[in-house]
């Protein structure tokens, strides 16, 4: 089903015309139309909002989208995806992202999976320098675990989260920084329960100041 038939079938049902739903939300009817037909392309978000209000439902149902707890549709392409400046230590990826958003960033549809949360995370020091610099953001999927040689966000002994290369060997964990000024830190044994998968780093976007 398009979100113009969820639309029509919504407004039917509650018995609106085309005319009343769009006095509901303040366009003419005429807009309320391309709406149902699919020919306006992008919802404007403060319409989507308005609609989703008015036939008591909500944007993402409207749009067909099966989404993620912390993020926000735009429009049918572009969804808002928390930008946080910090992972705390023992905190979940829902938890740290309503708790100390800072901000919301844009991403293209394509780019997310539904039923995943998904957080920006602000880099922090040169320890993954030259591709992660300061200041960049980093897509974060969250999830508990990553395979070998990923580059993850991780806690460590309680600590706020780092963005490593993670390696696991038979009885190890080694996080591996790109910047050579920084060893390898190893984690044997036991210890390994010291290191936390937080995200799996998808995407770098470096804004130019």
């Amino acid at each position: 089903m398009t979100p113009g038939e969820r639309i029509k079938k919504l407004r039917r049902s509650l018995g609106m015309t085309q005319e009343d739903l769009g006095k509901v939300i303040g366009v003419q009817k005429a807009a309320v139309q391309k709406y149902e037909k699919g020919t306006v392309k992008n919802i404007k978000r403060e319409n989507l909002i308005k609609l989703a209000k008015a036939l008591g439902t909500t944007p993402e149902y409207i749009l067909g989208w099966d989404m993620p707890n912390n993020v926000h549709p735009y429009n049918e392409e572009l969804i808002e995806i928390p930008v946080i400046a910090r992972v705390s230590a023992g905190m979940g990826c829902y938890a740290d992202s309503t708790s100390s958003a800072i901000d919301y960033e844009l991403v293209q549809r394509s780019s997310i999976t539904d039923g995943e949360d998904y957080v920006y995370l602000i880099v922090k020091g040169d320890s993954m320098y030259p591709i992660f610099i300061e200041g960049d953001l980093v897509l974060v999927r969250c999830q508990s675990s990553v395979d070998s040689g990923s580059y993850a966000v991780v806690t460590i002994d309680g600590e706020d989260g780092v963005i490593k290369k993670i390696v696991y060997g038979p009885d190890f964990i080694e996080l591996h920084s790109i910047n050579p000024m920084y060893p390898v830190r190893r984690f044997d044994g036991e210890d390994v329960l010291k290191v936390r998968v937080f995200g799996l780093v998808k995407e770098i976007k470096r804004k130019f100041r």
